[in-house]
Formats: C-alpha cells, sequence, structure tokens
C-alpha cells in the first residue's frame, strides 16, 4: 500500500498541483526569421488557478482527519493560485454526492476523508475515469482500492495512534500516582467505555498495549466496545457501579431517583478510560463522585482545556494542521 509521511504527502500534493498549473513549456529555440521580441512587450500569461476539492467527513472520536479551513489557509501562503472547493459529509452517502459535486465543480485534486475503509474503492471511482489524483486520509483504505489507481494516495493516520495517546498518558499519571494504586497490587484495575465499527477495537486495543509498553500492566474490570456518547457514558457508568434510574415510589409523578438495583456488582476500578470526549462526558458525574479517575483523547486543545476543567484528564488528539 502507498503509504507516506506528512512531509512526503505534502510535497507530493505541490508537485501533483505545480504541473496542474503549469503552463506549456517556452524552451524551444527562436526561428532564425523571428526576430526576439524587447523585455517590456513579451506578456506573461495569467497563472492558472487550480483547484483542490476537499471532503470532510467524520472518521473517529466524530471528527474528519482533515480541516478544509486548515487547507484553503495552508494553501494561500504556499500558492495563492490554488483555491480549495470544501464539502461536509454526515455519512458514506453524502461523501460519495460531494465527490460527484467537486468533480462537476472543476476540483482538479481531491482529498477525502474516508469515514470507512469500504469507502476508498467508491470515492476512486468516481475519480478514475477523470484522471482526477485522490488523496485520502482517516480510515485505512484496502489495498486492493489503492493499488487500483496510480493516482492515489493516503496519508496514514490511525485511530492506533490515539489509542497510543491515552495510554501513555494514562500511564504516566499512574506512575506519578495521580492514579492511585488502591490496592498496591501494581496493576491499573481499569474499564473501558465507548467505541464503535471505525477502529474502536484497535483504539482500546493500542491503548492497553501503550501502557504495558510503558511499564505498567492492568486489570480489566469492565469494558463496552459497542456504543459511545453521552447517554451511553452515563449508563456504562450506572452498569459498573451498579445503578439505575428507575421511578421511586415515595417521589412525585415522572420523577426519577438513583437506587441501587443492579444484579451484577463490578469492583470498583482505579480509572475508566473513554473512547471519546462526549463518552467521557456522560460518564464523569457519576464516577468522579465515586472517586474514579477518568481519561480520554480530546479532539482539540480548547476541547483538553475543557475536558479538564470538568474534571477529565484528556490528552489531546493529533493536531489536524499537520495531517492537513
Amino acid at each position: 500500500m502507498k503509504h507516506f509521511s506528512l512531509l512526503v504527502v505534502f510535497i507530493l500534493l505541490f508537485s501533483v498541483l505545480s504541473g496542474c498549473a503549469s503552463s506549456p513549456a517556452s524552451g524551444a529555440g527562436v526561428p532564425p526569421s523571428q526576430t526576439p521580441q524587447s523585455e517590456e512587450s513579451v506578456s506573461v500569461p495569467p497563472k492558472k488557478t487550480v483547484s483542490v476539492g476537499i471532503v470532510e467527513c467524520p472518521w473517529v472520536l466524530n471528527i474528519s482527519a482533515v480541516d478544509s479551513a486548515i487547507a484553503e489557509s495552508q494553501f494561500a501562503a504556499i500558492d495563492p493560485s490554488v483555491s480549495v472547493i470544501s464539502c461536509f459529509a454526515a455519512n458514506e452517502t453524502e461523501l460519495l454526492s460531494s465527490v460527484e459535486k467537486l468533480l462537476l465543480d472543476g476540483a482538479e485534486t481531491i482529498i477525502v476523508s474516508l469515514p470507512t475503509s469500504s469507502s476508498a474503492e467508491k470515492v476512486i471511482a468516481l475519480c478514475k475515469p477523470k484522471g482526477v489524483p485522490v488523496i485520502l486520509t482517516g480510515a485505512k483504505p484496502f489495498e486492493a482500492a489503492m493499488n487500483s489507481y496510480d493516482k492515489c494516495w493516503y496519508i496514514e493516520m490511525l485511530c492506533e495512534q490515539t489509542g497510543e495517546l491515552l495510554g501513555k498518558a494514562v500511564a504516566k499519571d499512574f506512575k506519578e500516582g495521580i492514579i492511585p494504586d488502591a490496592n498496591a497490587d501494581e496493576l491499573l484495575q481499569y474499564a473501558w467505555f465507548g467505541g464503535d465499527e471505525n477502529g474502536g477495537k484497535l483504539h482500546y486495543e493500542y491503548s492497553l498495549q501503550s501502557c504495558a509498553d510503558m511499564g505498567v500492566f492492568s486489570n480489566e474490570i469492565f469494558s463496552q466496545l459497542t456504543a459511545c456518547g453521552e447517554e451511553a457514558g452515563y449508563a456504562m457508568a450506572q452498569n459498573l457501579l451498579g445503578m439505575s434510574l428507575i421511578p421511586s415510589d415515595s417521589s412525585g409523578e415522572g420523577s426519577e431517583e438513583t437506587v441501587d438495583t443492579a444484579p451484577t456488582s463490578y469492583p470498583t476500578p482505579e480509572a475508566v478510560l473513554c473512547s471519546d470526549s462526549a463518552t467521557a462526558r456522560g460518564a464523569a458525574p457519576l464516577l468522579k463522585e465515586a472517586g474514579i479517575y477518568v481519561a480520554c483523547v480530546a479532539v482539540s486543545e480548547n476541547d483538553a482545556k475543557a475536558l479538564e476543567s470538568e474534571g477529565i484528564y484528556a490528552p489531546t488528539w493529533f493536531t489536524r494542521d499537520e495531517v492537513t
């Protein structure tokens, strides 16, 4: 598969755009019968504007791996002849419609943040007949799709990296005593909240592996890898703590209170790791009341500051300006 570092892909994209914008070579010699014009009378043809189409689509942690506003700013600083046409797509259907629209609008290079691996083949099928180069970010495309088109490249930015980031941060806090070793067994007793089909399991696995690589081994108390978001986070916190919301006989009609009714009782973990900030925000109120450390990966520096103000430990995800 054609995987490239960010620097290599940047050089590659700039080369593609330069090739699109270049005018025909004028290096041929002047015929003897013609007299060269003076410098004052030579007119320089205006530089062609090159359109780059960018489709932002949620990939993991509910955000796109590429940011069109950042791209527009960066291209403007490098080469004003490059213009950016951008679209946002909430799912694969909208993504394909956006690619079709960008091609109709004359985009000469397409950059797409893939929501799923299978999306790559469909994007390539739209661009290949027109010979339009495609640069993919987000979910990892299948090898066969990449090999089917010689003008397709992939910027490898995988959820393994977010897992590694979270694991290292948690391991550091455990070693420094920010996460207390409550039973002094030198193991991190943890629960994992949240995940989805677009790499949630890999995010989880790499977090634990990264912890182990840092010398912090763990014991799982509870895990849920198939749901995420604030409501799911709150429900998982209830489940972990042996709680559920049911109407109370002594309360008014329609009101609810928390009562201990869960048939299963879990040991109290030392930390709860969450797949995304929304899940962490949903779970945090109950977990913090129980004195449990809560962590997730933030989607930006501002998100990290907001989470930390809520008592949630949040290392920042990769910076999208570098990816873009």
